[in-house]
């Protein structure tokens, strides 16, 4: 079975040589006309969206995605409670072993047990 993919990731990828000409256009312009402003207005544009980064991801951090690919449904839950790989969905039985589940078991509590029990250390 092969993973959906969001309908608009299609639709940008597309693109995606556009965006890449026009990068290249845009910085033989640069420089060309060699601006002396350029180069901390782009410094400074960089480290702002870092820092736009950082306090989007402290704020409203990532969620774990319960919606099933096959049925759509709100139904993923964990194949093991003991890892944090592969998926079931209660709903349509669809399974994915192979997927990541590390954002429903954190969901569901601390992770230290799971961790060191992969490493094959138990909590002494």
């Amino acid at each position: 079975m092969t993973p959906s993919r969001p309908a608009a990731s299609g639709r940008l990828a597309r693109l995606f040589p556009l965006f890449a000409l026009g990068a290249l256009a845009g910085s033989a312009a640069l420089v060309r006309a060699q601006p002396l402003w350029l180069a901390p207005a782009v410094v400074a544009v960089l480290l702002g969206a870092a820092f736009l980064w950082l306090l989007l991801s402290v704020f409203w951090p990532a969620k774990a995605d319960r919606g099933c690919p096959a049925c759509g449904r709100e139904a993923l839950v964990r194949m093991d409670p003991e890892s944090t790989r592969g998926l079931r969905c209660e709903a349509c039985g669809h399974r994915d072993p192979d997927a990541s589940s590390w954002f429903l078991a954190e969901e569901e509590g601390p992770l230290e047990e799971i961790v060191l029990g992969k490493r094959g250390r138990g909590r002494r």
